[in-house]
């Protein structure tokens, strides 16, 4: 088992170029696993977001983003869901090859109207 921070394979190979998306994924198998404890996914998550701005890959960035903000959307904390893909954003403009950012925006807007309701 590994301890959240470090994967076997990355140790193991030394290869870290996908480190984020494997966290990430790792944070999405948690949730599908324990939805009722959804620590370890947010933890999961957030080690992504950090290791891709560590790595400035914001493409991972922005889908450790999304994937953590559906989370906090699903146990209702939309501000600091629209907080974290706020700033993922940035600098990102919607275009048919990467459809994380058309669905970031969307999902960001949600967010937005429920604050003003």
């Amino acid at each position: 088992m590994t301890n959240g921070r470090n994967l076997p394979t990355c140790n193991r190979t030394g290869y870290r170029a996908f480190e984020a998306e494997l966290h990430r994924a790792r944070g999405e198998i948690l949730l599908r696993h324990n939805s009722a404890n959804p620590t370890p996914a947010e933890e999961a998550f957030l080690t992504a977001i950090a290791i891709a701005k560590r790595q400035a890959t914001r493409s991972f960035q922005l889908r450790g983003a999304l994937a953590l903000a559906k989370l906090y959307g699903a146990i209702g904390r939309d501000a600091d869901a629209h907080s974290v893909l706020g700033t993922a954003l940035e600098g990102f403009a919607p275009t048919p090859g990467f459809q994380e950012i058309g669905e970031a925006l969307e999902l960001l807007a949600t967010f937005k109207a429920r604050a003003q309701l």
